[in-house]
């Protein structure tokens, strides 16, 4: 039985999914006493489904009030739209223990296809992997406003659109290096190659996507200044040539 808890859209619209798919969901006529009110999320089994939206500290949290009643927390994170609801959606999802079979179940319900869902590790990760494709969604979006396919490369203004993108590169190393360190991980002491190795695993090998993710970020932003000449030379011939000077 997963019983939903909150008011959120994402409640709804995976509960349908859940339904359609014959599994049992229905709000429970009295919630625990452990179970605070303004949780956001499904009880199933042993286990709190959370899908609040909210920063990692709160998060942090709601996960060891679990762990003092003795359930296990996984964390959730998608881009909630309501055409997940027929689609499905992109879920990541982060907890410190293995997945019980009812959170397995859940999330193969509610992703477009069984076993189509990130665990990115322990809990908090799947808030640090979402927060990434976030970052990367919008560099493209701003990529795709500012220099969009039918524009003339010499008319773009190349420079300002790459100082677009190092601002976000930047926020995006500042990120990783703060979620490596919570996790008692030295950012700048790992090896490439084998950083590299281990992104390359398919997902369900690692353990600990996130941070894999986190190194291989810190990795290529120590090469920003390599990037940075080579771009600038490109610039240099983007750039329309000025006309001769009459005499």
């Amino acid at each position: 039985m997963f019983q939903p808890h909150g008011t959120s859209p994402q409640l709804h619209w995976t509960c349908q999914r859940l339904l359609a798919a014959g599994l049992p969901c229905q709000v429970p006529e009295e919630s625990p006493l452990w179970l605070p009110p303004d949780w956001e999320g499904y009880l199933a089994e042993n286990c709190w489904l959370d899908l609040a939206t909210d920063d990692s500290q709160a998060l942090a949290a709601r996960s060891e009030h679990c762990r003092q009643h003795g359930k296990q927390l996984v964390e959730i994170c998608a881009s909630w739209q309501p055409q997940g609801e027929v689609l499905g959606f992109m879920l990541l999802c982060g907890s410190s223990a293995p997945l019980s079979p009812a959170a397995v179940q859940w999330l193969d319900h509610c992703a477009p296809l069984a076993g189509a869902w990130l665990h990115c590790g322990p809990s908090g990760s799947a808030r640090y992997t979402h927060h990434v494709m976030q970052a990367l969604q919008h560099a493209w979006q701003l990529a795709w406003q500012q220099s969009p396919p039918t524009a003339n490369p010499q008319l773009l203004d190349w420079e300002a659109l790459m100082q677009q993108q190092w601002q976000i590169a930047d926020k995006l190393l500042q990120l990783s290096q703060a979620y490596l360190r919570s996790h008692g991980i030295a950012p700048d002491t790992a090896d490439s190659a084998s950083v590299r190795q281990r992104f390359a695993l398919p997902h369900a090998s690692q353990t600990h996507f996130a941070a894999n993710l986190a190194l291989l970020i810190v990795l290529a932003m120590q090469q920003r200044d390599t990037l940075h000449d080579i771009l600038q030379q490109v610039f240099a011939v983007l750039q329309p040539k000025q006309p001769p000077k009459a005499d």
